[in-house]
């Protein structure tokens, strides 16, 4: 039985796969109708996990842009076109939340910081302010010790608060590598910091 597509059609796997491959080849029209024809669908599944409309306009942007330069990425035998398109916008959505989210808490921690130091409200004491400085610098020590691309992975996270989709893009890596990268690099922070 054939579902309705968001344009009211039924979906044609043999058509969406034919489009696919077109954009894969870098046809517009392919892109165009594959467009037409679920740029509503990929817009709500997005909506649904971000409920703000300029965010869902961006990530339907990000996903329909990926989805031309990554149509090859697709493998028929790996299921349906639709659950291929619907399951990438659906992560990069998650993606966007997850940034936002932390985003929000980095800057929370911020401001609590700013507003408690501006109040002068922290004593600290001598023996404090000693292991701060000690701690600060075995970390910055720990992170020089990391290899380049790691390092550049954990600075995109933590200090640019990018999602690790976003820093795949960037870098024009695969998802997987990116996450391993970040994954080695903060298990070698652990233990090169657990060590002093």
């Amino acid at each position: 039985m054939s579902l309705p597509s968001s344009h009211g059609l039924p979906y044609d796997d043999v058509a969406d796969d034919k489009m696919l491959k077109g954009i894969a080849a870098g046809d517009y029209e392919s892109f165009r109708l594959l467009y037409e024809r679920y740029a509503g669908l990929l817009f709500t599944t997005i909506q649904k996990i971000l409920n703000d409309p300029n965010d869902t306009e961006e990530v339907l942007q990000e996903v329909m842009n990926s989805l031309w330069h990554k149509a090859h990425l697709y493998h028929q035998g790996r299921g349906r076109p639709i659950t291929w398109l619907a399951s990438t916008a659906r992560n990069r959505a998650i993606d966007r939340l997850r940034a936002k989210k932390r985003q929000a808490r980095l800057k929370e921690a911020y401001s609590n910081e700013a507003e408690r130091i501006r109040r002068g409200t922290i004593p600290i004491s001598g023996p404090e302010a000693a292991t701060r400085r000690e701690t600060c610098r075995q970390v910055r020590s720990a992170v020089m010790e990391l290899s380049e691309i790691q390092r550049e992975a954990i600075e995109k996270v933590y200090f640019e608060g990018l999602s690790q989709q976003e820093i795949a893009d960037q870098l024009g890596e695969p998802l997987g590598t990116v996450k391993a990268r970040i994954r080695r690099g903060l298990a070698k922070l652990r233990q090169t910091v657990d060590k002093s």
